[in-house]
């Protein structure tokens, strides 16, 4: 209710301001009714959303205050489940060769479709995985980002006094994520420790050259905390036996990156992006641990489990420099916009305790075709995970014929082969049973 409050409080800041000749209050939004029903029998109905977004946007001579809300109804939780987000809220300052925003904000930075590289400023919520359109996925930081201009290139600089990780779905959650081992030991996942700190405050900047027709270059350097958690783990001994409990932990580091396209003919675009940690937590298991059996351990097998558990300390985690490569082409032919990307996650300083691989390789194709002067959008996106052989496929049909009105349907289908016990990556195919189809209409104003 406080932040319902605060964020009524801009609105009104917002109608009361006092409006001139250069100054004016604009609302836009949308009203969007969503559901999703899995593919497999009995078709449950697994999401139902109506969703009100409401954007304030109150200009001046000098700049721009913004308020963007999200009230959502997910009637399938509960007749009373009415929820509000401010997305975001802040103040815009234009200068001579400059601007500022101050407030809560979403930055999205990065070229990769259908993942994320570089683009890890913001978090996102994965509460219900794909259910929501990827752009509600994103949550507002609050930050202080100033661009200095130079031209057509610029500088950016961005800083986040507290860390915001990635919002994820709870353990009995059917989306969430296959752990990296499997086990019948009851599990308790617990918060992270660590408080705010001024030391925590997070950095970040990039230049952006866009002073050439032909590409585009991005170079950035960023001081921050990668925002998915890895878990600490620790066996404790209870009166009703034993119980494995997990622990989210973050990293801070410095992280470096590139991202880049060029037009190699009018028709033909590459692109490419790179991301290195100079430390990122890996999974670990020592050999010892892994020849016993996790899953339905015996009495002495568990003794010996927990003996394995008591005399760790770093709750089998590791620091380890990464590197996140993609590489991608962008085709344009008979109104079709093809774009394909290879994608490597590198690990350094690798050694055969780490859960996860070495190299873990991934491919995503997407294709895009309008019909009908733009009334009709079909897109068909897909992953592909060659370390565990599983992919995501999600084929969409948009209708924009009718004034102001959208419906979009599609479906997400997960599957794949099961990559086993003491596998470190995400794998769709933990999801088959998941896979939905989806249908929203939405009313812009």
């Amino acid at each position: 209710m406080k932040i319902l409050r605060y964020a009524l409080g801009i609105l009104t800041l917002l109608l009361c301001f006092p409006l001139s000749s250069h100054a004016q209050l604009n609302i836009t939004g949308f009203v969007r009714n969503y559901n999703a029903l899995l593919t497999q029998p009995d078709h449950e109905l697994i999401t139902g959303r109506n969703r009100l977004r409401m954007d304030f946007a109150h200009s001046f001579s000098k700049g721009e205050i913004a308020v963007s809300n999200d009230i959502q109804n997910i009637y399938t939780q509960s007749a009373d489940s009415i929820q509000y987000q401010l997305r975001e809220a802040y103040v815009d300052l234009y200068f001579k060769s400059s601007d500022l925003r101050i407030g809560k904000q979403i930055i999205s930075w990065g070229r990769a479709e259908g993942t994320f590289i570089s683009d890890i400023l913001t978090p996102v919520d994965i509460t219900e995985f794909l259910t929501q359109d990827f752009a509600d996925l994103r949550l507002g930081i609050p930050a202080i980002k100033y661009t200095h201009y130079f031209g057509s290139d610029y500088l950016q600089l961005v800083l986040n006094p507290a860390s915001r990780p990635n919002k994820l779905p709870s353990l009995d959650n059917r989306w969430f994520p296959q752990l990296p081992f499997s086990t019948s030991i009851p599990i308790n996942i617990q918060p992270s420790t660590k408080e705010p700190k001024l030391k925590n405050m997070q950095l970040a900047g990039r230049y952006a050259f866009r002073s050439n027709l032909d590409y585009d270059l991005d170079l950035g350097l960023l001081y921050w905390h990668y925002p998915t958690p890895r878990y600490s783990k620790s066996l404790q001994t209870q009166l009703s036996g034993v119980q494995l409990n997990l622990r989210k932990k973050y990293t801070q580091n410095f992280i470096a990156t590139y991202s880049g396209s060029l037009n190699l003919t009018d028709r033909l675009i590459l692109t490419s992006e790179s991301t290195y940690h100079n430390n990122r937590l890996v999974d670990y298991f020592p050999e010892d641990l892994r020849s016993l059996d996790l899953q339905n351990p015996a009495p002495a097998e568990l003794l010996q489990i927990g003996q394995i558990f008591s005399q760790n300390e770093d709750g089998f985690l590791k620091e380890r420099p990464w590197l996140v490569s993609m590489l991608g082409l962008q085709y344009n032919r008979w109104g079709i916009t093809a774009k394909a990307q290879l994608i490597n996650e590198h690990i350094f300083n690798y050694d055969p305790t780490v859960l996860q691989e070495q190299n873990f390789v991934y491919t995503t194709l997407s294709l895009r075709r309008s019909f009908f002067r733009d009334t009709l959008q079909l897109l068909a996106f897909s992953r592909y995970n060659f370390s565990g052989h599983d992919f995501w496929f999600n084929p969409e049909l948009t209708y924009t014929g009718i004034d102001a009105v959208e419906f979009t349907a599609g479906t997400h289908l997960f599957g794949g082969q099961d990559p086993g016990s003491f596998y470190g990556h995400l794998t769709y195919n933990s999801f088959a049973q998941n896979s939905f189809a989806y249908l929203s209409i939405s009313a812009y104003f």
